[in-house]
């Protein structure tokens, strides 16, 4: 009599891992999990309302993937959307973990709407403020910022009086949203994990910031860069061009085609602040990768010879 199931011999791993997979996500799909339940429909609830989108749960896991996202923005708005980061009442079931569900400067318990959305602590409202002055400088009205519309920024449209979609402005969001609230994200844990409780100061908050979406438009441009039929990925130069204008220092300076120019995010000079170690140690990651360095009217990001820190300590 035959039984059901695969020989152990005659196969290989990979015929048996994926089996397994199978097995897993068929269950996954046949029992899921209340809380990303919510979730879901949270996000749905924010496309419908806000964007005038039906989507389904596969359309919102589709959103996840495009290249709009960095891995791990990516990551931290697909946990989020199964509701698994470790905040919350996930630690009121851990003993002598309990205080930890509590944020300190509310004293309330902790979930993600309230770390992205409601926290008085500072940070989060000093980066949204800076992300809707940005988005304002470009296109004017600021979505309502809601936990879906955070989660779901993947499926945020914009279209132009014909009703065609502006992929400039479509994109943009979407990294000015995931990077935003990543960036509220790492702020908590560094201030919860690693100064006990402590905030960083305002200029600290805002540079940040700044740093994170200026590493946007830098890898932005080194994709666009790239032979599109290359083996690596690449970006179409038209689409960042469309992403990125109305943002740049001086961009009426700039040619048609400024993707071979240094450029930052409008005009700032470094303070001391943004050559902290946490800082210093992605720069150089993406300078290492780039193998140049940025230059233009802000002279230079970061100091490499004795020349350089002349001219920091001047200015």
């Amino acid at each position: 009599m035959a039984l059901p199931g695969l020989s152990l011999q005659g196969n290989r791993q990979r015929v048996f891992y994926r089996s397994i997979r199978e097995i897993k996500t068929h269950k996954q799909a046949a029992t899921p999990r209340p809380s990303t339940t919510r979730m879901l429909d949270v996000v749905r609830k924010a496309a419908a309302d806000i964007f005038d989108r039906h989507v389904s749960d596969a359309d919102i896991w589709k959103s996840l993937t495009p290249k709009d996202f960095l891995p791990r923005t990516a990551q931290f708005l697909w946990k989020g959307i199964h509701n698994v980061h470790w905040i919350g009442r996930y630690w009121t079931h851990i003993p002598e973990c309990e205080e930890r569900a509590t944020c300190k400067d509310c004293d309330v318990v902790e979930d993600l709407e309230h770390i992205l959305l409601k926290c008085e602590s500072p940070g989060r409202a000093t980066i949204w403020r800076a992300a809707k002055a940005l988005w304002r400088g470009k296109e004017g009205e600021w979505p309502e910022l809601t936990l879906g519309t955070v989660l779901g920024c993947g499926l945020a449209e914009f279209r132009d009086e014909r009703g065609k979609t502006k992929m400039g402005s479509q994109r943009l969001y979407r990294i000015l949203m995931s990077e935003s609230a990543f960036q509220i994200w790492k702020l908590r844990n560094e201030r919860v994990i690693s100064r006990d409780g402590t905030p960083a100061s305002e200029d600290e908050i805002v540079n940040k910031w700044k740093f994170a979406v200026n590493q946007r438009l830098q890898v932005d441009i080194t994709l666009a860069n790239r032979p599109r039929k290359g083996k690596r990925p690449a970006l179409a130069p038209h689409l960042v061009l469309a992403t990125w204008s109305k943002t740049l220092d001086d961009e009426h300076k700039l040619p048609a085609n400024w993707l071979r120019e240094p450029r930052v995010l409008y005009l700032f000079t470094l303070p001391e602040e943004l050559l902290c170690l946490c800082i210093l140690e992605d720069f150089l990651r993406l300078c290492s990768s780039m193998q140049w360095i940025l230059r233009g009217e802000i002279r230079l990001l970061i100091p490499r010879d004795e020349a350089d820190w002349a001219w920091v300590e001047a200015h």
